[in-house]
């Protein structure tokens, strides 16, 4: 599945073919990307990220994951994430990241909104959560930015590198999403 976010970004769903180049993104941005994600150390080889890949393409056939790659113009930026798909529920959660390079563009914003908009109307889901590091603050911009409800702090919600994190929970649901 391709999503065409607007002519510089588009989202295309993650394959084998993108474990090099996921791979040389995370590697030459480690420092940069394990501040906030705690998976960054435990991939350390391409075969590492083909796995992963077989367990998102798995996921998907599931329908309670989709992951994608996010291709800003044509080249491998980042990562955008429907996680956790509750479908009995109607829930899901989004998660994101990007290249240090690539960050400031807007690119996650745009990605989000297209990722919402799928979310609402052809997976029909009623609620999205974001969940981000309370000193993250770059990450908490975006679900901010795109009328998030911030419904509070999960404490030591995630643990990162240094130990345990809070993390905020922020959420929409489809009803506020159809007032913008």
């Amino acid at each position: 599945m391709t999503i065409k976010v607007n002519e510089n970004i588009s989202l295309v769903s993650i394959d084998h073919s993108h474990a090099t180049a996921i791979f040389n993104l995370v590697d030459s941005n480690r420092d940069h990307l394990k501040q906030w994600l705690p998976w960054v150390d435990k991939m350390q080889t391409v075969e590492n990220f083909k796995n992963h890949i077989s367990d998102c393409i798995k996921r998907e056939a599931d329908q309670t994951d989709y992951a994608f790659v996010i291709l800003y113009n044509d080249v491998l930026a980042g990562r955008i994430g429907i996680h956790y798909i509750d479908n009995q529920n109607k829930i899901a959660s989004l998660g994101y990241w990007l290249g240090n390079n690539s960050q400031g563009k807007g690119i996650i914003t745009n990605c989000c909104t297209s990722i919402i908009k799928h979310c609402f109307t052809a997976l029909d889901l009623n609620r999205i959560e974001i969940k981000c590091a309370v000193e993250n603050y770059k990450s908490r911009k975006i679900p901010e930015k795109l009328n998030f409800f911030k419904e509070g702090v999960i404490r030591e919600g995630e643990l990162l590198n240094d130990g345990f994190t809070d993390i905020l929970l922020y959420s929409l649901l489809k009803t506020d999403w159809q007032k913008v």
